[in-house]
């Protein structure tokens, strides 16, 4: 029985020789439970005699190779040994094969051989070689430290060539399962880490870029490459004003229960002690403790607000809750949402990581962005920490080639909430509306759909912050035309990087590689400076 047993288990394991032990042994198991005896029952097994932790798809590739029989009325499983994918030992009928001459074994082999092989298991079984790797890259693996960039180039050649001998195009989740192999191998060396130990996006995302990039290009012009072409959605305007759907994109309080001995009513009651406070004293009370008590008590009442399908618009939100367009309000609610104290950590990214991006542009002398890059440069002073924060800001907008207004608006410095209403021409999407020419002293306003839902603020970095919690607070998605930008800061500088995608004005659960592939050749490049200017 013992024998029996490593017979069917060799049986599966030609199929799917990835397959977990503990889904193995459930799947013996269940197997053995339905009489099955012998390699020969094995055809009729049926997808409902599988157990459940077995995904359809691998339940598909069982059946497929277990239901060809050959001329006796056997299955015969015999694998096949392609490159870079390991051999499994399976065992054939002895009685059939003591029965049957040497033409029939060798016909049974060659048309079971084609059931057993299956090419869509390539990536879990591709193997890096990493010996015919470039000296640099050799040594950069050997001591974990990150490669030159023109070994890195040719070491993705000799990869994406490798993989290309089993497949001419290999789809991004391919590349996916590739990448990923590649990073946990040497995670010192191909991970996308910054040098203070920030993660960015899956810790894998640059690396599949530079796959998928260096295949596009090998197959420019295939007919195959064209099908894959994405239709672009014509009308980006109506887009940008739309409100985002209810996910939980890197939340952690998305809606939360009331909080204990508080009802509906209870709440309601507070929230009406909220709406008389901002009557009788205006913004200026969201600097009492016990307005801020209230706020907080009252979280997740603003959350059923904000989260009511369809999504109220900004200004009733304003009505039944002034104090939520309050910078200090705004930022407790983007904290009680993730758990990011936002002002803090743009100041302090603005000071670690943004003195990485100016060195980085200052580095970077090629490109067509080159010119406005160092004009940018020009304008600030290196020694003014006040103006590392706007000098970063613009850098970031204008190598991702998108255009300053799409997130700041320059208005007249003594304009107020009405002038800019009546006059600026106010788009659906957030902006920051700076009041002067001088980004570094100027005050600030916020605007979203259309209306200046924050009056006049100091400190640049305060503003970046409270229009980047509007997003969040408010279920708004990124406008295309900054997309890149917000991504950036996102992931960068507040350090959220969930497992779905939501950029380019639009939410999406189904990416594998959530980093969009322009933010993604950024960070990379950043990373490359950071560790080997040191």
């Amino acid at each position: 029985m013992a024998a029996l047993g490593e017979d069917i288990r060799d049986a599966v394991l030609a199929v799917l020789p990835g397959l977990p032990k503990e889904k193995l042994l459930s799947l013996l198991k269940k197997l053995t439970s339905i009489g099955v005896e012998s390699q020969s029952d094995l055809q009729f097994v049926k997808e409902e005699d599988l157990p459940n932790d077995i995904t359809p798809i691998q339940c598909r590739k069982l059946l497929s190779a277990w239901h060809i029989e050959d001329q006796t009325g056997f299955v015969t499983l015999t694998p096949v040994e392609t490159t870079g994918m390991p051999l499994h030992n399976s065992t054939v009928d002895s009685s059939f094969l003591s029965s049957s001459s040497s033409n029939v074994q060798s016909l049974t082999r060659t048309k079971c051989s084609s059931a057993v092989v299956d090419l869509s298991d390539w990536p879990e079984n591709f193997k890096v070689p990493w010996d015919r790797m470039p000296s640099g890259i050799k040594t950069a693996v050997a001591e974990e430290r990150r490669p030159s960039a023109k070994d890195r180039r040719e070491m993705i050649r000799i990869i994406v060539n490798e993989m290309r001998l089993a497949e001419l195009n290999p789809s991004k989740s391919q590349c996916l399962t590739v990448a990923k192999m590649i990073v946990k191998e040497h995670p010192g060396s191909f991970a996308d880490v910054l040098r203070d130990g920030t993660r960015i996006g899956s810790g894998y995302g640059s690396v599949l870029t530079q796959l998928k990039t260096r295949i596009e290009h090998l197959n420019r012009g295939c007919h195959f490459s064209r099908l894959r072409n994405q239709k672009r959605v014509s009308n980006s305007l109506e887009r940008d004003m739309t409100r985002g759907p209810a996910d939980q994109y890197g939340c952690v309080r998305w809606q939360p229960d009331f909080p204990p001995g508080e009802s509906e009513e209870s709440l309601k009651e507070k929230q009406k002690e909220l709406q008389d406070l901002y009557s009788n004293e205006g913004p200026s009370g969201s600097e009492r403790g016990y307005t801020n008590e209230l706020m907080k008590t009252t979280y997740c009442l603003q959350r059923k607000s904000i989260n009511t399908c369809p999504a109220p618009s900004i200004a009733e939100l304003k009505n039944d809750w002034p104090y939520l367009f309050t910078p200090k309000e705004l930022y407790t609610h983007f904290k009680l949402l993730t758990d990011i104290s936002i002002l803090d950590k743009m100041e302090q990214a603005i000071q670690e990581k943004g003195k990485l991006i100016i060195q980085f542009f200052n580095h970077k002398q090629a490109g067509t962005d080159a010119g406005e890059i160092q004009r940018i440069l020009m304008m600030f002073d290196d020694n003014d920490t006040a103006s590392f924060a706007p000098c970063v800001i613009l850098l970031l907008i204008t190598h991702f080639r998108e255009k300053t207004d799409a997130l700041i608006l320059q208005v007249d410095r003594l304009a107020t909430a009405a002038d800019v209403e009546r006059t600026a021409s106010l788009p659906g999407t957030p902006r920051l509306i700076v009041l002067g020419d001088d980004l570094t002293g100027a005050q600030w306003m916020l605007s979203i759909e259309g209306q200046v839902v924050v009056p006049p603020h100091p400190n640049f970095v305060a503003g970046i912050a409270a229009l980047f919690a509007s997003y969040y607070n408010f279920n708004l998605l990124y406008q295309e035309q900054a997309s890149c930008t917000l991504e950036f800061i996102q992931r960068c500088f507040i350090g959220i990087n969930p497992t779905i995608g939501k950029k380019g004005g639009k939410v999406s659960a189904k990416k594998s590689n959530t980093v969009n592939p322009h933010v993604c050749t950024l960070l990379k490049c950043l990373m490359d400076f950071e560790w080997l200017s040191v």
